[in-house]
């Protein structure tokens, strides 16, 4: 998937507008604008999502894997949080995280240890082969990903940046 430069893209009518065109016409007594708006949200993020597999395919790596350890790398020095921050930042079930975990302690991402002062924690570390693979994947994603908004120039991406986050703060 690779994006058109913004003065390639054209204006032209697209499906979604005549999905749009379609309900307007049949449904002339009912607000259709979110139909434009909400398809295309939609339809992008499938489109992403296909994307990202894409790439991440390419590492050997998901998007699951990649959520761990790009937290611990967020973290800063030394790349370490307990399985319960870990779990509680990504909004899963105990059970969830250990079982992510365990697999990447088999692939040499993370190494887990008892917590120093307190037995009851698990201590979650991102190894150097666990930083190495973060730091490739999410460069070659953020890479690729803008290469995606290529279509938008700066100040379009800095409005349209707002607008979702305005947007996805109704949902969140």
């Amino acid at each position: 998937m690779t994006a058109m430069p913004s003065s390639d893209v054209p204006d032209a009518p697209d499906r979604v507008d005549r999905v749009e065109a379609g309900w307007r016409r049949e449904r002339p007594d009912i607000d259709v604008t979110s139909v434009g708006i909400v398809t295309r949200i939609w339809r992008i993020g499938r489109h992403l999502d296909r994307h990202r597999k894409q790439r991440l395919d390419a590492f050997g790596t998901d998007r699951v894997a990649l959520d761990v350890l790009a937290m611990l790398r967020r973290t800063g020095a030394p790349y370490r949080r307990t399985a319960g921050e870990l779990q509680a930042s990504a909004l899963i079930t105990s059970g969830g995280m250990s079982q992510r975990l365990e697999r990447l302690e088999e692939a040499g991402l993370i190494s887990r240890h008892m917590h120093p002062t307190d037995r009851r924690k698990v201590e979650v570390e991102l190894t150097a082969a666990g930083m190495a693979l973060v730091d490739e994947v999410t460069g070659d994603l953020m890479e690729n990903e803008s290469k995606l908004l290529d279509v938008l120039d700066p100040a379009e991406q800095e409005q349209l940046r707002r607008l979702l986050r305005k947007l996805l703060g109704t949902f969140e």
